[in-house]
C-alpha cells in the first residue's frame, strides 16, 4: 500500500471542501465504429499515461443503458472521476453518442482525492460536450485555472496529521452531515445501510478480515463505488467503516500497520483483469511465504460480469439487484458469496442490531427539521429504511428471509427453550446485557449534532473498537495468568457476546479464529457454556 493508506482524513473531513489540484484533465468519447477515444487531453505530470486506460475506466461496460452516470476508479497513484452523459446524436452523427469528461487527482488527498468537489462541473461539461464535441474552450478554461492555481496548503503534510482529524476516530472532531459538500459520497451511508440490510455486518467481518471484495450491478455504476455512484458509493463506504481506528494501532502484531484501511480500486473492468491477476499474485505470495505478514485484500465494483467468472481474482462477491426501492415485502436483497459459491448470511444477533440501527436511525430523522429538501440530489440521500409507526422495526419482520439471516438452529432452539424452563430469570438478564451493549455501540447517534453519515460511520468503528479492545484484554490476562504458553486463546460463550459476536453463529466463530490470527497472530480455542439446574451442571456445546 502507498503512503496515502495511513492518511483518511481527506475523504470524511467536511472543512476539506477546496477542490484538489488536477494532474489530468480529459474527454472521452465512444463510437460505434471506432471505439473508445480520447478526444481531447491535458496532463500536469510527465510520463502520466492516459491512452488505453482512462477510457476505459471512465465508460465502464453498460454504461450506454443510463443517460447520465459519475464513475469513480484508481489509475496507479491517482484517482479518477468521469461525468459521463448520453449525447442526442444528430443522424449525421449517429455514432457519436456517449461522452465523459474525467479528471485525475492525486491520492495523497484522500481516497477519491476529493474529485467529488469537481463533480458539478464536470457534470455541466459532460452535458455541454455532449451536444457539441467540438466546444472544447470551457475545457481548456478548467485546465487555466488549474494551472495558474497552487496547492492547497492541506494538502502538504497531509500524511502527518490525518490520523489525528480522521473523522473515523474522534467524535469530537467529527464533521456535521451539514458540512460536507455536494456530492460526498459519505451522503449515500444511509442508501448503503437501507440496500445491505443486515448484511452490512457480514460485509464488515470481510472487510476487517481484509478479503479481495467485489460488487456486480448493472448501471448507474455510481452507487456501488460510493455506497461506486449507483455502483462506486459501496465501495467507498466499505472501506471507510471498516478503517481500523489508528489509536488500536500499538495493540496489534507488528507488520499489520499497513493494513488499517481496505484499499478502494472501485471501479474495474475486463481491461483491469491484469491489474487483479497481479494483486492476488502478490496476495497469494504472501500466504504461501508467511513471511511479510498478512496480505492485503481490497474492495472495487464491475458492471463486467465476466470477471466473477475468474474465481482466483476475488475472495467474496456481491451481487446487487436491479432495483433497492421496492417495498420491505417485495425487496430483494443483494446476495453475498465467496468465491466458490457458498452463500454468507448474516446471523441473528446481525437481524436484532440492523433493526435497533434502524430504529435510532428514524429516530434521529423524526427528530430533525422536517424541512424538505432544496434539490434532487439532497432528496437521493433521503432514509429509505423501512419504516411504520414510532419504532421503526415493525416492517422488518419477516423481511429477511433464510436466503438473507442464519437460520435459528435446532440446539439455539433447545438451549432458550430449556433455560426459560430452568431458569428464567437467567435467560432474561443474559438478553438484557446483550441488548445494552448493542445500545451502547450506537451511542449518541440519535442526538442529532453530528448527522447520520457520520454517526454511522462512528458506530461501525466503535464495534471494530470493541472488538480489538476486547481480545486484546483477554490476550493480557491470559498472558499474566501464564495460561497461554503455546499461544492459544480461550474464549466462552460470554466472551464471544461481549465482542458484539453471535455465540451461535459457526460464521461468527470462524471470524473470530480468522480475525485473531491475522491482527493478533494468535489462534483461539472456543469452549461451550454451561447451565445450572437444581444443583446439577450442564454443558452446552
Amino acid at each position: 500500500m502507498s503512503s496515502s493508506s495511513s492518511s483518511s482524513a481527506t475523504d470524511v473531513d467536511g472543512a476539506e471542501n477546496e477542490p484538489p489540484r488536477l494532474s489530468a484533465l480529459f474527454l472521452i468519447r465512444f463510437d460505434k465504429k471506432v471505439g473508445y477515444t480520447i478526444a481531447w487531453k491535458r496532463t500536469a505530470v510527465d510520463g502520466l499515461e492516459l491512452d488505453g486506460a482512462v477510457e476505459f475506466k471512465s465508460l465502464p461496460s453498460g454504461l450506454h443503458t443510463v443517460d447520465s452516470d459519475l464513475v469513480y476508479f484508481v489509475h496507479g497513484d491517482y484517482a479518477g472521476l468521469g461525468a459521463y452523459v448520453k449525447a442526442s446524436a444528430s443522424a449525421e452523427e449517429r455514432n457519436a453518442e456517449f461522452v465523459s469528461v474525467g479528471i485525475l487527482v492525486s491520492r495523497a488527498y484522500g481516497r477519491l482525492g476529493r474529485s467529488w468537489l469537481l463533480a458539478p462541473r464536470l457534470r455541466s461539461l459532460a452535458t455541454s460536450l455532449a451536444n457539441d464535441l467540438a466546444a472544447t474552450a470551457p475545457l481548456e478554461e478548467l485546465w487555466e485555472e488549474q494551472s495558474a492555481s497552487t496547492p492547497s496548503a492541506s494538502h502538504k503534510g497531509d500524511e502527518g496529521h490525518g490520523r489525528a482529524r480522521a473523522l473515523s476516530t474522534i467524535t469530537p472532531v467529527t464533521p456535521t452531515e451539514q458540512s460536507l459538500a455536494p456530492f460526498h459520497p459519505a451522503l449515500s451511508m444511509l442508501k448503503y445501510v437501507d440496500v445491505f440490510g443486515p448484511l452490512l455486518f457480514r460485509l464488515q467481518q470481510a472487510a476487517l478480515l481484509r478479503k479481495r471484495i467485489l460488487f456486480v450491478g448493472g448501471p448507474p455504476v455510481r452507487t456501488c463505488c460510493e455506497f461506486g455512484t449507483e455502483l462506486t458509493q459501496a465501495v467507498y463506504n466499505l472501506s471507510l467503516l471498516s478503517s481500523i481506528p489508528p489509536h488500536l494501532a500499538d495493540f496489534l502484531s507488528p507488520g499489520t500497520d499497513t493494513l488499517l484501511r481496505l484499499p478502494a480500486l472501485f471501479s474495474v473492468g475486463v481491461h483491469d483483469i491484469p491489474q487483479l491477476e497481479q494483486l492476488s499474485f502478490k496476495t497469494n505470495a504472501t500466504e504461501s511465504d508467511g513471511e511479510d505478514g498478512p496480505s492485503a485484500g481490497w474492495v472495487a465494483c464491475t458492471t463486467d460480469e465476466i470477471i466473477t467468472t475468474k474465481k482466483q481474482l476475488y475472495d467474496v462477491v456481491v451481487e446487487m439487484p436491479p432495483t433497492y426501492d421496492a417495498p420491505p415485502e417485495q425487496r430483494v436483497w443483494p446476495t453475498m458469496k465467496t468465491s466458490d459459491g457458498s452463500h454468507i448470511k448474516a446471523s441473528q444477533r446481525d437481524l436484532r442490531r440492523y433493526k435497533m440501527l434502524c430504529r435510532e436511525l428514524w429516530r434521529h430523522r423524526d427528530q430533525g427539521t422536517g424541512s424538505e429538501p432544496e434539490d434532487e440530489d439532497e432528496d437521493d440521500q433521503a432514509v429509505l429504511l423501512p419504516h411504520k409507526g414510532d419504532s421503526g422495526e415493525e416492517d422488518l419482520d419477516g423481511t429477511f428471509g433464510d436466503s438473507v439471516v442464519e437460520p435459528i438452529t435446532w440446539t439455539q432452539l433447545a438451549y432458550t427453550g430449556f433455560m426459560w424452563w430452568a431458569s428464567a430469570g437467567e435467560q432474561h438478564a443474559y438478553t438484557s446485557r446483550e441488548r445494552d451493549s448493542d445500545l451502547d455501540l450506537l451511542g449518541d447517534l440519535s442526538d442529532g449534532r453530528d448527522g447520520l453519515p457520520p454517526a454511522v460511520i462512528a458506530y461501525f468503528h466503535r464495534s471494530t473498537s470493541l472488538l480489538v479492545n476486547s481480545l486484546h484484554g483477554l490476550i493480557e490476562s491470559a498472558d499474566d495468568e501464564n495460561a497461554d504458553d503455546e499461544g492459544v486463546l480461550v474464549v466462552d460463550k460470554d466472551d464471544i457476546s461481549r465482542m458484539g459476536l453471535d455465540t451461535w453463529s459457526e460464521a461468527d466463530k470462524a471470524f473470530l479464529s480468522e480475525f485473531l490470527w491475522m491482527w493478533f497472530g494468535r489462534t483461539v480455542e472456543v469452549r461451550g457454556t454451561s447451565i445450572d439446574c437444581c444443583g446439577v451442571r450442564i454443558p452446552v456445546p
